[in-house]
């Protein structure tokens, strides 16, 4: 009896000073809010892990960060998904990989937002979307319409988009912010894409 005792005594001794060790160790809150640096930013930033990787022949189109001029450009990312519209464009709607996110693309398209339907009819996609879709303020519902249109746009037999909102029928707004009821293409939105031309070859001189 005498030894279960001091093994007990033993015990709670030592739950003691395991105690007072994790209060000493653990982490004393803020008494204000501080930057969090750069190179553990990405540790917390919200990554979507059904994005895939970056492979396959299927293009998707995120958004750049603003250059010194502060544009943010669509520029092409590949997705390994069936080249069938409901596939594209819900793979558009995942967003960004991880190692697109580092890279500094984003996108416009809200989490929420649902793809209804994707049906082309005579070479024009007819997208049906969530009302989510309606959230967005007026610069960034540009942007995730072009995202749509860029990306559809890549789609064999697809000439122009047509957005509904659960069926309805919406003006949207263009490149230049103008409402569109018609039916949208990459025109729409000239100059919001990076360009993939290759920079023209030299001027060959003249050989004596």
């Amino acid at each position: 009896m005498r030894w279960h005792r001091g093994a007990a005594r033993a015990s709670a001794a030592a739950i003691v000073v395991a105690g007072v060790a994790l209060t000493a160790c653990g982490i004393e809150p803020d008494s204000a809010p501080r930057n969090i640096p750069v190179d553990q930013r990405a540790q917390i930033e919200p990554t979507d892990v059904d994005a895939g990787e970056s492979t396959g022949t299927s293009r998707v189109f995120m958004l750049t960060e603003g250059g010194e001029d502060g544009q943010r450009l669509l520029r092409s990312v590949l997705r390994d998904v069936p080249t069938t519209s409901t596939e594209v464009l819900q793979a558009l709607f995942v967003g960004p990989n991880a190692e697109e996110l580092e890279e500094g693309l984003s996108t416009q398209l809200p989490p929420e937002v649902q793809l209804i339907s994707a049906r082309n009819v005579a070479g024009t996609l007819n997208v049906d979307l969530s009302p989510e879709i309606l959230e967005l303020q007026s610069s960034a519902l540009r942007y995730a319409v072009a995202q749509i249109v860029y990306t559809a746009d890549e789609l064999d037999g697809v000439r122009s988009v047509r957005l509904r909102v659960d069926g309805e029928n919406q003006a949207w707004p263009a490149g230049r912010g103008e409402l569109i009821d018609e039916p949208l293409t990459v025109y729409d939105f000239a100059g919001f894409a990076e360009s993939g031309q290759p920079a023209y070859p030299a001027i060959p001189s003249d050989q004596p």
